[in-house]
């Protein structure tokens, strides 16, 4: 877990939003590879074990996803993500959840300086670098409008992910959900195939309407 994502991370627990406390017993690199993240709210404890933290509430310590076998061709489910989510921008982060996380790699080849996190990740992957992990149950551990880019596959589609979702997106900030999910009403459709919509939260509600320009004769 990247110390500085801390900072984007929320205590699952249903009461006012608050930062969480980092414990860091062994450092890798500005990774947490074991220690524990704290909530000064409700004193909930979120252990972090070979560089995974652990949101679920189980004490799981497999990687495994909870969905379905990953993509085969994870270059293109990363392009297919990277052109979805738009991240043509350097910087940011950007969540992959179950079945997304297999190409997290990808991803970041694709991507400048994006920070990513996998939820539920596949088996092979490792935190490290610009990678973090975490297990988490049907609550989403995200700060509100921190988010640049989310997409959730079958299993992670829930009513209560879809709207943790919503409300993590950065203002434009966009969602990728499986087709057959419902599109929170906070958020604009933008497209959809067979397969996936994609979807952007509003723009800041500062930003004022065009100004029509007229032209001195």
């Amino acid at each position: 877990m990247f110390l500085e994502l801390v900072d984007s991370l929320r205590c699952v627990r249903s009461h006012e939003d608050s930062w969480l406390i980092a414990r860091a017993d062994e450092l890798d690199h500005r990774h947490i590879a074991r220690g524990e993240l704290g909530c000064p709210i409700c004193n909930a404890r979120y252990a972090v074990r070979d560089g995974v933290a652990d949101f679920s509430g189980a004490g799981r310590t497999s990687r495994a996803s909870n969905s379905s076998a990953p993509p085969h061709d994870t270059r293109a489910t990363a392009l297919r993500a990277a052109a979805l989510l738009a991240l043509t921008d350097p910087g940011g982060l950007v969540v992959l959840a179950g079945d997304w996380s297999a190409c997290a790699d990808a991803l970041l080849d694709l991507t400048e300086g994006v920070q990513l996190l996998a939820l539920d990740p596949v088996p092979e992957l490792r935190s490290g670098g610009a990678l973090s992990l975490a297990l988490i149950p049907d609550v989403l551990p995200l700060a509100a409008a921190s988010v640049r880019g989310i997409a959730l596959d079958a299993a992670h589609a829930t009513p209560s992910l879809l709207a943790g979702a919503a409300r993590a997106l950065a203002p434009r900030a966009r969602l990728i959900a499986p087709a057959s999910a419902l599109v929170p009403a906070s958020l604009q459709e933008l497209a959809r195939d067979d397969e996936h919509w994609v979807a952007a939260a509003a723009p800041p509600s500062n930003v004022s309407a065009p100004v029509p320009i007229g032209i001195r004769r």
